[in-house]
């Protein structure tokens, strides 16, 4: 779509991001009933459904459904299976085993942004989105057949409402998690056209995106072996603050070196600011039954940071001469509705152990 600028193909990825979140929680219900086979099957369908759609549509708003909607939905009955299936086999481990298998989700990131580069030139936009939707079926039948609950999981499942909200250190952490879905992921929407101003050549632009994915694996494991120990929001904090440094310090960004090792440090660092809120949610739970349903309205709520973060950050955005000057604002916005989220982490643990200063893992 040559003829669209940063802000409207931004909006493709929110809206996904929406709908990836907002869908989560349909699918956390379902899961607390036991289906987990039907969410399996329905997601794939989606998912793949969406990647043909790509393929043959060219308008805007012809992928933005496809992409934004049929992706998104799919996406989201699936995303929140490998955390609430992990918590119900791990409580010991439970941070560890989901980073661990989060990994996928940046690895994939990685082979699919070079092979997809690599299958344009070869056989076409269209082919290379058709054998994607392939990969993606296949990968997704090995989940369908390899999954499964605890037996004694799934008869009733809990109730869907909103009284899990009077819960306050649940509600607190919800916040600090939607403000961190509206800010952690700028960089990544952002980084190529930032590079592309500064003068960097299309290849490396487009290659910086896969090294920050590169590094955010290790930042969905590593982070996560703290935070079994110290927990979720004692490892969030510190993470989430050296995320905000590293925000502020874009602007210094100005050669193909320096934005590389900023790629680096921050893709590792929002690994664990990604991938750590979704086991801490079920840490702060009461019980296994009620699992799918709290993670489904923290994703709900948190949908809505997808949606409005990128596009709005894209909006501070300037169009003048110095590249530096125009990602200004984007940068600091980002930096500093993430410092709003680390208030509310704060706000948990005070709500939690009664002091924000207190000693406990939480």
């Amino acid at each position: 779509m040559p003829n669209q600028d940063a802000a409207s193909i931004a909006w493709i990825g929110s809206i996904q991001l929406f709908f990836t979140t907002i869908g989560c929680l349909p699918g956390g219900v379902l899961l607390d009933r036991g289906y987990l086979k039907s969410i399996i099957a329905v997601g794939t369908a989606l998912e793949v459904l969406g990647l043909v759609l790509t393929s043959f549509f060219k308008s805007y708003w012809a992928i933005l459904f496809a992409q934004g909607v049929c992706m998104g939905v799919g996406s989201g009955l699936l995303a929140l299976i490998p955390v609430a299936v992990l918590a119900m086999f791990f409580e010991k481990k439970r941070m560890l085993a989901t980073g661990l298998a989060s990994t996928g989700a940046s690895v994939a990131g990685i082979a699919y942004t070079l092979s997809m580069r690599s299958l344009f030139i070869s056989v076409g936009f269209a082919w290379a989105v058709r054998i994607f939707a392939l990969v993606v079926l296949a990968t997704n039948i090995v989940a369908f057949a390899v999954m499964r609950l605890q037996l004694q999981y799934g008869s009733k499942g809990s109730s869907f409402g909103f009284h899990h909200f009077k819960d306050l250190p649940y509600t607190a952490f919800v916040a600090a998690f939607t403000l961190f879905v509206a800010s952690s992921f700028v960089p990544f929407f952002f980084i190529q056209e930032y590079a592309l101003q500064l003068g960097v050549s299309k290849d490396m632009a487009f290659n910086l995106l896969s090294i920050m994915n590169a590094a955010n694996v290790f930042g969905r494991f590593v982070p996560n072996y703290i935070a079994d120990r110290y927990g979720g929001v004692n490892t969030l904090i510190p993470l989430s603050i050296a995320c905000i440094v590293t925000l502020c310090l874009l602007p210094l960004a100005k050669t193909l070196d320096s934005l590389i090792a900023i790629s680096i440090v921050y893709g590792f660092l929002s690994g664990g600011v990604i991938i750590i809120p979704g086991p801490t949610i079920t840490d702060l739970t009461p019980t296994t039954a009620e699992m799918g349903v709290r993670l489904g309205l923290a994703y709900l709520v948190a949908s809505f940071g997808g949606l409005l973060g990128n596009p709005l950050t894209g909006q501070i955005k300037g169009d003048g001469k110095s590249a530096v000057q125009n990602f200004n604002g984007v940068w600091f916005c980002a930096a500093a509705v993430m410092s709003v989220g680390v208030v509310a982490l704060v706000a948990t643990r005070w709500l939690k152990l009664g002091s924000p200063f207190a000693v406990g893992r939480v």
